[in-house]
């Protein structure tokens, strides 16, 4: 039996200043706000961006996105961001995420992020175990 991955969530509202010509938001706004859940998911399991290097040695870098929109996301849209780590290899790990309507339904928004461990030669190297551990909480 697979264990059930930890799922984050952060709570957020699309803002005047992420909207496009059109009205709704901006698909690099979406990027943004994934990056943003990474790190909270990150953060409450102990981990920042700058701690990952200097406790453990290696730099995590993206290494390709997929990103599906769904739906249009207009201003005052309210979201829920779930983010999770779907998959540990060798030297690289999978996000998933999704940006749920708080109202409920299907996602407006969803993503797939890999992450690639880069060492101090700038190539990737395997993830450390006290990464993979992490992570896997």
């Amino acid at each position: 039996m697979t264990p059930t991955p930890a799922v984050s969530e952060l709570e957020m509202e699309t803002r005047s200043y992420e909207l496009d010509a059109y009205g709704h938001m901006n698909q690099a706004v979406a990027v943004q706000w994934f990056e943003h859940a990474r790190l909270h998911h990150l953060r409450e399991r102990g981990m920042t961006y700058e701690s990952i290097p200097r406790e453990m040695g290696v730099h995590v870098m993206v290494l390709r996105q997929d990103v599906t929109y769904r739906r249009q996301v207009m201003l005052g849209d309210r979201f829920r961001m779930t983010t999770h780590v779907a998959k540990l290899g060798r030297t690289s790990f999978t996000w998933e995420h999704a940006l749920v309507p708080v109202a409920g339904g299907d996602p407006a928004i969803t993503a797939t992020v890999t992450m690639v461990c880069v060492g101090p030669d700038a190539r990737s190297t395997a993830l450390p175990d006290a990464l993979r551990a992490g992570l896997s909480a």
